[in-house]
C-alpha cells in the first residue's frame, strides 16, 4: 500500500495523470490435481510454500506458506481439492517475467524423512505467452503429484487491499464468508470462511483490479451455529489512490470492511538497497499445460 497516499500527485490524488496503471499477475486458485501419496482415503496434509519474485522487489512474495506444524488439510471428497491460499502479501507486477518458486510437500508421518515431495523448483511466467484477462490454468508435475495454478494477466491495473475487522463480537459469535470478483471475470477469489468469536482483524488480502471495472466484495454472514446467513455485495470503483471503507452494524457484531488503492509505480528510493539483486539461477523442472478459459473476460 505504499502508494496509498502520495504526495506528489497531479493535479490532485482523486484524479491524478502522475501515477499510472500497470501490468499485474492475479493467482485465483492452487489445486491439487492429483498425488501418488497413499493416504487410504483420508486428508492430505501439505505444508510448504510457494511464492512470486516480480521487478518491483525480487524478495518472496508468498501465496502460500505452511509449517509443517500446521499443514493445509485437503479432504479428499469429490473434486474440492482447493489449497487455500495465504498471499500475496502485496500486488505481483508483470512488467517483465515473474518467477513462480515453490517447495512444497505432503506429510505422511511422525518425521519429517517420511514426508513426500509434492512440487519442488521454480516456474517462470511471461506477459507474453499469456491472453490479457483470460485466466489459464498451468499444471506443475512433482515427484508424487501435481498442482494446478490458475492465474491471469491484467493490463492497467491497481492493487487493492481489502482489510475486515470484526468488533462487538456477542453471544456464540460470527459465521463468516468473504469472496472477492474483479475484472470482469465471474470466477470469485476466496478471501475467507470461518467462524469469529472474539474481535480481530482479519489478515490482509490483496487483488489486483483493473481500471475502469468494479471490485465486488462478497460478505455472507449469520449468527455461529445458525443455518440462515445474508449475503450482501459491496461495490468498490477502481481506482490509484484512497481508500473505501464499509461497514455493517449487526446485533452480534460488526464488520468493517476496508480497501485501500495504491499502483506499483513505487520509485527505487522507497525500496531498501538489499531488495535489488540478480536473480538466482534455478534448475529447470517439468510442467504440464492445459488452457481454461473463463466467460466474462476484458
Amino acid at each position: 500500500m505504499m502508494m496509498s497516499r502520495p504526495t506528489n500527485c497531479w493535479p490532485n490524488m482523486r484524479d491524478c495523470k502522475g501515477h499510472v496503471y500497470c501490468h499485474m499477475m492475479q493467482i485465483y486458485s492452487l489445486k491439487l490435481a492429483y498425488t501418488s501419496a497413499d493416504t487410504s482415503g483420508g486428508p492430505i496434509l501439505v505444508y510448504g510454500y510457494m511464492a512470486a519474485r516480480d521487478l518491483l522487489n525480487p524478495l518472496r512474495n508468498y501465496v502460500f506458506n505452511r509449517t509443517r506444524d500446521d499443514p493445509f488439510v485437503v479432504v479428499q471428497d469429490g473434486d474440492d481439492r482447493f489449497i487455500r491460499m495465504s498471499g500475496p502479501k502485496r500486488g505481483i507486477e508483470m512488467q517483465a517475467s515473474v518467477l513462480i518458486e515453490f517447495d512444497m510437500r505432503i506429510k505422511m508421518g511422525e518425521k519429517e524423512e517420511d514426508d513426500l515431495q509434492l512440487i519442488d523448483g521454480a516456474v517462470c511466467f511471461s506477459d507474453l505467452g499469456s491472453t490479457p484477462g483470460r485466466i489459464c490454468t498451468r499444471r506443475i508435475v512433482g515427484d508424487c503429484g501435481a498442482l494446478d495454478i490458475s492465474l491471469v494477466l491484467l493490463h492497467g491495473a491497481a492493487e487493492a487491499t481489502v482489510q475486515v475487522g470484526i468488533s462487538d463480537v456477542r453471544d456464540s459469535g460470527l459465521s463468516l464468508f468473504l469472496g472477492a470478483c474483479a475484472n470482469r471475470i465471474t470466477k470469485e477469489l476466496w478471501l475467507f470462511d470461518g467462524v469469529i468469536t472474539e474481535s480481530c482483524d482479519l489478515n490482509k488480502f490483496v487483488v489486483a483490479a483493473v481500471r475502469g471495472t468494479k471490485l465486488i466484495v462478497r460478505v455472507k454472514f449469520g449468527r455461529n451455529g445458525d443455518s440462515d446467513r445474508t449475503t450482501q455485495f459491496v461495490l468498490f470503483n477502481v481506482r490509484q489512490h484512497g481508500s473505501d471503507t464499509m461497514t455493517f452494524w449487526l446485533d452480534y457484531a460488526t464488520i468493517q470492511v476496508k480497501v485501500t488503492w495504491s499502483t506499483l509505480d513505487v520509485p527505487n528510493s522507497a525500496l531498501r538497497a538489499d531488495n535489488h539483486y540478480k536473480w538466482a539461477e534455478y534448475e529447470s523442472v517439468d510442467f504440464d499445460y492445459k488452457w481454461e478459459e473463463q466467460e466474462g473476460t476484458i
